[in-house]
């Protein structure tokens, strides 16, 4: 089924869609022949990306008409997913069942497949990125044939970070477990000194937690702790106090789109992300990059920023530093590698696209990697030098399309095809 610009450009509106068409099969069937008769095609699910990772100037193909019903293997742990569900739908389903995933980005509204191939992640030291819960997946390959990788396989690790490239996912099977809740606590007039001193007894506070700073002179900013039942939040947190109301990750906004505060105790999908699923968090009014260096560099890298903090403040809306544990996923900006998570949400202006050249030199020193579903300058030489299965990566995606079906602008220039 043909559907012409279904989505017509990227979620904050800085990347116009140029697919020469847009597909939308409603069927397995349908997907694979779509597939096997098109020269070149592009999978791309909710569109959250602030670079041109999901645009084609071929066929563009979308989940939102393909069957939506998830499977839970009771035994196994884990629940089959189609690839293009929200994990705020996902969530749902498996709270209603009894069930969780281990964690969740900042927003619900992304794809489930979208956040696995580009290695989305939420916080805690130790939560590995969302592609750490999958376990197997189902893969169309170019020639439209069906595949299924599990964990085990030869190159699972590659195939499952895949940009997009190691095949067009269908299904995911996820790891799961029993559900649980979550309270909240967010810790106001934490200063970057002492967040950067006692960084990683602050990361380890929590289940999942977040620091937010403006990078203002004044140097404050929150800490959004989520902690599983059972254990109390402290009254203090160094020089930082709980807010005494409810908190938007940006000043003077209002919290209603925001996640229950105020140590209320609630479902885990109610509380890891830190926007609701009923609301649109924004506009889509900005620009997101984000850069993980290793924890144990993290301070030093807090330092280094600080010498262009005025820089940095006078386009930014907010930073969010969140952890995230190393795994074994080969694309992964964590592979092997405990990281601290940089993340930058810039006001959409063009001066963004120079300031971040100036974020990667301030960090490149620390070896940084980018979030390859936002905004970065990073050169391939650079990327494969802190990538240790990059050539790796590139020889399997030669082995399974040789005639690059499944690439696009972006994958070429990252990876030189």
């Amino acid at each position: 089924i043909r559907y012409d610009y279904l989505m017509s450009a990227n979620w904050s509106g800085t990347v116009n869609f140029r697919d020469a068409q847009s597909m939308a099969p409603t069927s397995l069937d349908e997907m694979l022949e779509l597939i096997s008769q098109s020269a070149r095609v592009r999978a791309r699910g909710s569109a959250h990306c602030f670079n041109d990772i999901a645009d084609t100037s071929a066929t563009a193909i979308t989940f939102e008409n393909m069957p939506s019903d998830i499977e839970i293997n009771k035994e196994k742990r884990t629940v089959r997913v189609p690839a293009g569900m929200k994990y705020g739908e996902l969530a749902v389903a498996l709270h209603d069942r009894g069930w969780a995933i281990h964690n969740m980005a900042s927003l619900p509204h992304i794809s489930v497949a979208g956040a696995v191939a580009t290695a989305t992640h939420g916080s805690g030291v130790g939560n590995g990125n969302l592609a750490t819960a999958v376990e197997s997946l189902e893969i169309v390959l170019p020639d439209g044939s069906l595949k299924r990788i599990s964990k085990g396989d030869t190159n699972f690790e590659g195939y499952v970070v895949g940009l997009g490239l190691t095949g067009v996912v269908v299904n995911l099977d996820l790891a799961i477990e029993p559900t649980f809740n979550i309270a909240q606590t967010v810790y106001r007039g934490m200063s970057r000194e002492s967040y950067a001193a006692n960084l990683y007894e602050i990361m380890s506070l929590a289940y999942s937690v977040s620091y937010f700073t403006t990078w203002a002179a004044a140097g404050g900013g929150e800490v959004w702790a989520k902690f599983k039942s059972g254990i109390t939040a402290p009254t203090e947190l160094f020089e930082a106090y709980p807010a005494t109301s409810n908190r938007h990750p940006l000043p003077g906004l209002n919290p209603e789109p925001c996640t229950e505060q105020m140590a209320v105790s609630g479902p885990w999908h109610l509380r890891l992300p830190h926007f609701k699923m009923d609301f649109t968090p924004s506009a889509g009014d900005e620009i997101q990059s984000e850069f993980f260096v290793a924890r144990k560099d993290a301070p030093a890298a807090i330092a280094a920023l600080e010498k262009i903090a005025p820089q940095i403040n006078e386009i930014l809306w907010v930073t969010e530093i969140r952890a995230v544990a190393a795994d074994q996923l080969w694309m992964s900006p964590h592979y092997q590698r405990d990281s601290i998570g940089i993340h930058f949400t810039w006001k959409k202006v063009d001066a963004v696209y120079e300031m971040v050249k100036v974020v990667e030199a301030t960090l490149a020193p620390f070896g940084y990697r980018p979030h390859l579903g936002k905004v970065f300058s990073a050169s391939p030489d650079y990327f494969k030098s802190v990538m240790p299965k990059f050539d790796d990566f590139k020889k399997l995606v030669t082995e399974i399309d040789p005639t690059n079906k499944f690439g696009n602008e972006f994958t070429n220039r990252l990876i030189g095809r």
